[in-house]
């Protein structure tokens, strides 16, 4: 706050307009979804690297004047239909990762009616990974050699982290590998089909900046909210489903 001479009553600076120069925080992409054999026409037209072009489908021309005028809108950028799950990550989500990596936070989600691709694109198909398991894909081969044990760092239920000694730690390892079976990290990973096309090398991934001297841990949530009601995906089973208010 600023002060009057008075040394009383603050007021406030004008704000500052922001430059030319700073960059969006926000970046909004559009991606257009192949059309299934339920649809019968296509109604969204890329016209440019960062445009697309909306028109009703025949006999929907309705407006006051009995006409329809088409829509355009502008995005970041605009991927077409034969945009691949690897073009997706490397323009979108890369980026991401690599400032995660370098202690910044990063925020992406999917917006869509249902049906409009989502799922696919964030978890994909087999053979066809999504932006998640990409993102982890990358995070694991580049942190993997500076991992923290398990329960060294421990989250706190407040969406906060609490920090227990080696001793501990190890304790409560060994409390829950006696009632759950981790598998055990192969030495190299195996090319599964379905994934096959997301394991990338070290090289390709490689992100500069990697804090060597700091441990690093990762906790790993994966929900759906659906019709009022909280999934968590990792889950087999989905029978104590949450409800939101």
């Amino acid at each position: 706050a600023v002060y009057s001479r008075k040394g009383k009553t603050p007021r406030r600076p004008p704000p500052k307009k922001p430059s030319n120069n700073q960059k969006d925080p926000v970046g909004v992409y559009c991606r257009v979804r192949p059309l299934s054999e339920e649809d019968r026409e296509c109604c969204i037209e890329v016209i440019s690297g960062s445009t697309v072009q909306l028109h009703p489908p025949e006999g929907f021309k309705i407006s006051r004047n009995g006409e329809y005028k088409e829509t355009q809108y502008s995005f970041q950028k605009v991927f077409g239909v034969s945009t691949s799950q690897t073009e997706l990550f490397e323009q979108v989500a890369k980026v991401l990762v690599e400032d995660l990596i370098r202690g910044k936070n990063g925020l992406l989600f999917t917006y869509g009616v249902t049906g409009s691709g989502k799922t696919f694109t964030m978890t994909g198909s087999p053979g066809q990974g999504g932006l998640l398991p990409r993102a982890l894909d990358m995070l694991f081969n580049n942190i993997g050699a500076f991992q923290a044990k398990r329960f060294i760092f421990k989250p706190d239920d407040k969406n906060g982290i609490e920090i227990q000694n080696e001793v501990d730690a190890l304790l409560e390892r060994q409390r829950r590998d006696n009632n759950l079976t981790v598998p055990k990290t192969p030495a190299s990973r195996q090319k599964d089909p379905e994934i096959a096309d997301m394991l990338t090398s070290d090289e390709a991934c490689k992100v500069d900046g990697v804090d060597e001297d700091s441990s690093y841990s990762i906790f790993i949530s994966y929900i759906e909210i659906y019709n009022n009601y909280i999934y968590d995906l990792l889950v087999e089973t989905q029978e104590d489903a949450f409800k939101t208010k």
